[in-house]
């Protein structure tokens, strides 16, 4: 098997600020390629509605590591903090703006430090947000599937259809993506 039964992921938070409002913008999808693993989210702060235009909320590191890929929107965290991109726990960041972006490769970051703001560079986009995904030693990591993909206590759950899904957490509800911020989209970190 490439993973033992027994994998748990670490301890990640919601990649934007403590206390700000964002929406979850799309439930597991393709983590690099549309048709690839279910592995990624979307946010997208507060407002934006499913167009490319500048944010000045910034995407945060959800776990501390080490930045190993900082270019064509795209921020890669070794959580092992290696350069090694096929080993141990890496999260990929898709769509951080060139302009604003804080970090570099080779520089470390803690929980909740600042990476960049969210866009359209970096991929497909149909609207300013952040794509998020996890990989375990080189693979992409399913978000609904035997290791949870859970940020800030909140556990991702595949929907009916690609992109749909919704987040849950003991005593706090119901987050249902959406891709134009509906109601019920919203959540704070």
């Amino acid at each position: 098997p490439l993973f033992s039964h027994n994998l748990v992921q670490p301890d990640l938070e919601l990649p934007f600020m403590p206390g700000v409002v964002w929406n979850y913008t799309g439930g597991p999808h393709g983590a690099w390629e549309r048709e690839g693993s279910w592995s990624a989210v979307d946010f997208a702060p507060s407002g934006f509605r499913g167009e490319c235009s500048n944010s000045y909320a910034y995407v945060t590191a959800s776990a501390p590591g080490l930045v190993v890929r900082a270019e064509d929107g795209v921020v890669i965290i070794n959580l092992d903090y290696n350069n090694n991109e096929h080993s141990g726990w890496v999260l990929l960041y898709l769509h951080i703006a060139t302009d604003g972006r804080v970090i570099n490769a080779g520089d470390e970051v803690n929980t909740g430090d600042r990476l960049g703001h969210p866009s359209c560079e970096g991929g497909i986009s149909t609207g300013t947000h952040v794509h998020m995904a996890r990989k375990y030693n080189g693979e992409w990591m399913t978000a609904d599937g035997p290791t949870p993909f859970l940020l800030s206590g909140w556990t991702v759950h595949n929907g009916s259809a690609i992109y749909k899904g919704t987040l849950t957490k003991p005593g706090e509800g119901l987050v249902t993506a959406s891709s134009y911020s509906a109601p019920g989209s919203q959540i704070k970190r």
